[in-house]
């Protein structure tokens, strides 16, 4: 039994570490899921529930440091309006949508690709 809570508390930490270590990973893969949506979305109301998502794990993204970044403040700050510029075109993009212009609002999406190029080559 006390083999089984040592190798439990292992896992358990082990487990932890990569958690902590995988910085904004989780954030960048659900966002990476979000923009999916919002451009299969096939309604105004689907592509804001989509945005509004989208939105809330992108904040979560910029208030945290990416690994790559290795502490670098001055880099962080970059990180972070980049981050700020992919929130407000989705926020733009939710406004169109909300006004009943998804075609619109998809177009808007499309630029989403190349910030994410962009950010990608100079924070991953």
């Amino acid at each position: 039994m006390l083999k089984f809570k040592y190798l439990l508390s292992i896992l358990v930490l082990a487990i932890s570490a990569n958690v902590v270590a995988s910085g904004v990973s989780m954030e960048m893969f659900q966002m990476k899921r979000q923009i999916n949506l919002l451009t299969n979305a096939q309604t105004a109301e689907e592509f804001t529930q989509n945005a509004d998502k989208f939105i809330e794990v992108s904040k979560k993204a910029q208030a945290t440091m990416p690994n790559s970044l290795d502490g670098d403040q001055e880099k962080f700050k970059g990180y972070q309006q980049g981050m700020q510029e992919v929130i407000d075109v989705v926020a733009q993009a939710k406004n169109l949508a909300s006004q009943g212009n998804l075609t619109e609002a998809k177009t808007v999406i499309a630029r989403l690709d190349s910030l994410r190029k962009l950010y990608h080559s100079a924070y991953k």
